[in-house]
């Protein structure tokens, strides 16, 4: 359905500015903004050598995905989530960081994926939206137990680091699916793998067919332990073959997955860690840098005259362990932004150190003690299983959300 408007002047045919892709409740995603999201992917996938789809199977993928997203996106609207432009400009520092790039390195490599700056800026915006909806509405549905940790440091320990490289595609069964709809779901995996064996290539297939978060680079998952691993996969991969393709079931969805690598007993070296506590300040519109480097300053002063660290963590830090005197834990120094880690190898135990610049802000830290563990720390478990539990409820509410909204394709797509 085309979006047009009038010609000024003589009355004349319409211009076309644009056709609508689809309508999602009461907003609209048009053909060009489609169109520039199949582009972006293309260009990924060829760099990752990854063939695609025909693209109109692409773009119907695509497009589903985009409506997913508004949906979304509407929900947390009306939730009142919003992301600020501090917060956006803390993440991309973020992401600059993690790929060891300064921020205007990493905006130029965005732009060389086909974003410009706004339509970058647009993307992140709404994944930071995502995230905190997720957070919000699923995360508080996650418990996870001691028990449950501790059986999983067992599995880990026991599986002695050993890695798969495994792509896979996912099929999820509807909620509350009687048999005839599971039985569907059942031979459309079948049929998928029957077309694999035939020789269709599998990162084909996932692009078309699978229904999560890795169908549109091809299902690849990279290197994952097998604590990163579902158990089901687990089990599988353990008498895999390279290049074997299986079917698996699972209590909610079927399976299709490959093994494309294997590194058995890859536990690596330890690893060192640092027992931390910190006051973070972050610069604002009534506080510039140089005043919270001045401010942490006069802190670093104060304690070094005998006022308690946790005691000025408590009454100024901003970070998230604030409540808990600023105490962090023990954290792998390789997680730490750059300026930290530095600092927490080299500062004398029990100093405090800094200000250092973060992106997060400006740091004091005390460094309470140093250890080197190799495997899985209790916190790392508990994140990964909490992570399992929540990707389960996020599918289930995600094909409700889709379920009751209004989406409609103009086009037949």
């Amino acid at each position: 359905m085309p979006i047009i408007v009038p010609q000024a002047g003589p009355p004349s045919s319409p211009v076309v500015v644009d056709q609508i892709a689809a309508v999602v409740n009461n907003e609209v995603i048009t053909q060009s903004q489609l169109d520039q999201r199949v582009s972006r992917l293309l260009q990924r996938l060829a760099m990752r050598h990854v063939a695609p789809p025909p693209r109109a199977l692409l773009a119907r993928r695509v497009l589903s995905q985009m409506v997913l997203q508004r949906l979304q996106l509407q929900y947390a609207h009306n939730l009142g989530i919003k992301v600020g432009d501090d917060q956006l400009q803390r993440a991309e520092a973020t992401l600059a960081e993690r790929n060891h790039m300064t921020v205007s390195q990493f905006r130029q490599a965005v732009m060389a994926q086909g974003f410009t700056a706004k339509s970058f800026r647009e993307r992140l915006r709404a994944e930071l939206t995502i995230r905190e909806l997720v957070s919000r509405r699923i995360g508080q549905e996650v418990t996870v137990s001691q028990r449950a940790v501790d059986r999983f440091l067992v599995a880990a320990k026991a599986a002695a680091g050993s890695q798969y490289r495994i792509a896979e595609i996912t099929l999820p069964v509807p909620v509350a699916a009687d048999q005839a709809q599971q039985q569907k779901v059942l031979h459309d995996a079948q049929r998928i793998l029957a077309k694999i064996k035939a020789g269709e290539p599998f990162s084909q297939a996932a692009i078309a067919y699978s229904q999560d978060s890795h169908a549109l680079v091809g299902g690849s998952l990279g290197w994952r332990t097998t604590a990163h691993l579902r158990p089901r996969f687990v089990r599988a991969v353990q008498s895999m073959a390279i290049g074997e393709v299986r079917l698996l079931t699972g209590h909610d969805a079927y399976y299709l997955i490959k093994l494309n690598g294997e590194k058995k007993g890859a536990t690596g070296p330890a690893q060192p860690e640092v027992r931390l506590r910190e006051i973070v300040l972050r610069p604002s519109k009534v506080m510039s840098d140089l005043a919270v480097h001045e401010k942490l300053k006069a802190l670093k002063v104060q304690i070094a005259h005998g006022e308690s660290f946790a005691t000025a963590a408590r009454g100024f830090s901003q970070g998230s362990a604030a409540l808990k005197g600023g105490l962090l834990g023990w954290v792998r120094v390789a997680t730490l932004p750059p300026a930290l880690a530095q600092a927490a190898v080299n500062l004398p135990l029990h100093t405090v150190g800094g200000p250092y610049a973060t992106v997060h802000g400006q740091a004091l830290i005390e460094v309470l003690g140093r250890r080197s563990r190799s495997g899985m720390t209790p916190g790392e478990a508990r994140q990964i299983l909490r992570m399992r539990k929540g990707n389960a409820l996020y599918v289930h509410w995600l094909q409700t959300l889709r379920d009751n909204a209004y989406v409609r394709y103009p086009d037949g797509v």
